[in-house]
């Protein structure tokens, strides 16, 4: 009768072990979680920290037909820098052959709004040029544009841009190119 109440008092306490064996702490390493898959971007042309060198031609088209200029085409080279994926500043120099050699040295600052599934990026700028053409004046300037890449060193853009002239008729200017990055 001992070994039956003795057996009755020890079994809840064997029942417990057994369900505690299913929870058991181990004194090992704990497992790691594997290491998230770096999936690369599709587009990573539109980075902070780059540049980029273009050649373009282009087309001057002043407002109004005073004899100041003419329509014209020409082309010239240009060179940006972007400090984030969104915001850059560009420096160019075009040469249009009006009656008159028209020099355009231009100064601006971009807003780029990249969609890198597209490997495209719509861009708005606004700036100052100097204008030489027999008459030097300085010009402000607004405009917007598309770049496409399908490298990320190798793309083409095109833009547009409204001149207003301190001295002669305010223009158009259009541009479109090729832009190699590095």
């Amino acid at each position: 009768m001992k070994n039956l109440l003795l057996s009755l008092a020890l079994a809840p306490l064997g029942l417990a072990s057994a369900q505690a064996g299913a929870n058991y702490v181990s004194l090992g390493k704990a497992p790691v979680a594997p290491a998230p898959l770096e999936v690369p971007s599709l587009c990573e042309c539109f980075n902070g920290n780059t540049s980029n060198v273009s050649v373009f031609a282009a087309a001057i088209l002043p407002e109004t037909s005073t004899g100041e200029f003419d329509d014209a085409l020409g082309g010239g080279v240009a060179m940006n820098y972007f400090f984030t994926e969104n915001v850059g500043v560009e420096g160019s120099y075009s040469l249009f052959g009006t009656d008159s050699a028209v020099h355009q040295l231009s100064g601006s600052v971009i807003i780029r709004l990249p969609i890198k599934s597209l490997c495209l990026a719509p861009y708005a700028f606004a700036g100052g040029s100097l204008h030489s053409d027999g008459v030097n004046q300085g010009t402000w300037h607004l405009g917007g544009g598309m770049d496409y890449r399908w490298a990320s060193a190798v793309g083409v853009f095109a833009d547009a841009q409204y001149n207003w002239a301190d001295d002669t008729s305010d223009y158009t200017t259009v541009r479109t190119g090729v832009r190699f990055g590095f």
